[in-house]
């Protein structure tokens, strides 16, 4: 098992290298958001069986956000003061991203709320601009995830046991 998680670090790490050398030549100075997408589908325990849901979820978040941006744009254009207006837009449009996304497409692809708040963010972190960019280089990040992913059912068939991760990490869907 060890000698499997070795492996899979330096697979990891090497493909993490050769992504970033790459990302260079893109022109692009936002490849640490990439390390957001790693960090999301990773810490979900996601496999290779998720990428779908992922890539929905990334899509709905990048819309998201910049519903988000939007909806906090015209209130500080109808004069909301800006704090107020952050409170509102955050209570208001999270309550609604939540709500659609734990229910009605709960048992959708559209289900992995990490992914969704994640791009939420990462478009706050842009200023609601450089769309093709944050897409683009999020997407290109579950592109390194899935690499990762397809490396580690590689790895541990053949040198060691796959870790456990407990199956209810991977979605945000709750029983009520």
């Amino acid at each position: 098992m060890k000698k499997a998680l070795w492996i899979y670090s330096l697979w990891v790490s090497v493909l993490c290298a050769i992504f970033f050398f790459l990302y260079g030549f893109t022109g692009l100075s936002i490849g640490w958001m990439s390390f957001i997408v790693l960090a999301v589908f990773f810490g979900m325990g996601s496999k290779l069986k998720d990428v779908p849901a992922a890539f929905c979820s990334i899509v709905a978040g990048l819309i998201w956000g910049q519903l988000n941006f939007a909806f906090l744009k015209l209130e500080t254009i109808i004069g909301v003061p800006s704090a107020l207006a952050m409170f509102i837009s955050i209570t208001f449009m999270t309550t609604i991203t939540m709500g659609l996304h734990l229910t009605v497409l709960g048992s959708t692809l559209f289900n992995r709320l990490p992914f969704i708040f994640a791009c939420v963010a990462l478009t706050f972190s842009q200023n609601g601009s450089n769309e093709v960019g944050l897409a683009f280089t999020i997407i290109a990040g579950l592109v390194l995830a899935t690499a990762c992913s397809l490396g580690e059912g590689y790895i541990f068939t053949h040198f060691g046991e796959q870790p456990e991760v407990a199956d209810t990490v991977s979605t945000s869907k709750v029983d009520v």
